[in-house]
């Protein structure tokens, strides 16, 4: 049994995609929320309002040796969300201005009156379509407003490399699914995110396998109009053609990382997806917005003025010793990097 709208896959197959694609947005959408937040909330739009000015403690934790030992880490913090933003601003004007100019110089054409017919068909209006002679690659969807277009190959349409009626309609289509989609532009934006939070490489590997999976989508609309076999076959025809690094900001039709899963889960194999996020990126990214998150906690956290609580943040101020070392003075720990005296410290009390 299998989905009743994509019958050609098997219900193993398609129970792991839907799985595997909600969690990809569950773990962007986490990772954004504490890796933003801790600033951006805070300082921008004031979501917090100090909820632990005047406490000394969280239950065994010195909220003050804690904020002396965060505090700079939360201004890294700071530096490195104005360094990610300015670079993935500068980015995304350096990436929109390339497409702009690469896309003005191709040879493009408009459809003959036979061709629109098979884009009418694919999903595709004639306008939103150019044929580009001599294009290195097969089909391609670029533009990234509201209303991208897409670019195929001349060879495609006449010659000897020309494809079926068919496979043309499923070329099409796919690139129909991502025009509704705007993909282009959801693709510009994820690789904007990336830039942004550089110091987090895992969105870079999620945001990519959210592209991956806007593929297997494209792919999935394409069947519905053309069929899965067609779809695989102008794959695996196209499979020969070179794949060169695009220049600018595109969505390709032919990907080769991507050729074996699509084409098997087109033939209705079970596949299951394999993302990009390794261990390693997973452990780097909760170190990281682990850090970050209790740096923001303890900037909500005012140290108390010594003025009004005399038994304040002086107990972290000896001289030659570390804020870690009161960071829990309540378990009355004792060792050589507290102080003389240390188990007077009128935290230690109560």
């Amino acid at each position: 049994m299998s989905d009743s709208t994509r019958p050609w896959l098997r219900e193993g197959t398609v129970h792991g995609e839907r799985r595997y694609q909600r969690l990809l947005v569950i773990g962007l959408a986490a990772i954004l929320l504490l890796s933003l937040v801790p600033v951006v909330g805070t300082h921008v739009l004031g979501l917090a309002d100090r909820p632990l000015s005047g406490s000394d403690h969280f239950g065994v934790v010195c909220l003050i040796a804690l904020h002396e030992l965060l505090a700079p880490v939360h201004q890294l913090l700071h530096v490195l969300v104005i360094v990610g933003g300015g670079w993935a601003l500068w980015d995304l004007a350096q990436r929109a201005w390339q497409t702009r100019r690469v896309l003005q110089g191709l040879p493009v054409r408009r459809l003959s009156a036979a061709e629109a017919t098979v884009a009418a068909e694919a999903g595709l209006h004639a306008a939103a379509v150019r044929v580009v002679h001599g294009l290195p690659m097969p089909a391609f969807t670029a533009g990234h407003g509201l209303r991208p277009r897409v670019y195929v190959a001349d060879a495609l349409l006449h010659g000897a490399e020309a494809l079926s009626a068919e496979e043309l309609t499923a070329v099409l289509a796919h690139e129909a699914a991502h025009v509704r989609r705007r993909d282009p532009l959801r693709f510009l934006l994820l690789r904007s995110l990336a830039r942004a939070l550089f110091w987090v490489p895992a969105v870079r590997a999620v945001s990519e396998d959210i592209a991956d999976e806007a593929e297997v989508i494209a792919d999935d609309a394409a069947s519905a109009v053309a069929g899965p076999i067609a779809v695989a076959s102008a794959l695996v025809k196209l499979g020969a053609w070179p794949s060169p690094a695009a220049p600018v900001a595109v969505v390709g039709f032919l990907r080769h990382d991507l050729l074996d899963r699509r084409v098997r889960r087109l033939l209705g194999e079970a596949y299951q997806p394999q993302g990009r996020l390794r261990t390693r990126a997973v452990v780097v990214a909760v170190l990281m917005l682990t850090v970050s998150t209790l740096s923001g906690i303890v900037d909500v956290h005012d140290l108390p003025a010594a003025a009004g609580h005399p038994a304040s943040h002086q107990h972290c101020e000896h001289d030659g010793v570390f804020a870690a070392a009161h960071l829990f003075c309540r378990w009355q720990v004792e060792g050589p990097l507290l102080p003389v005296g240390a188990s007077d410290c009128p935290h230690r009390q109560g």
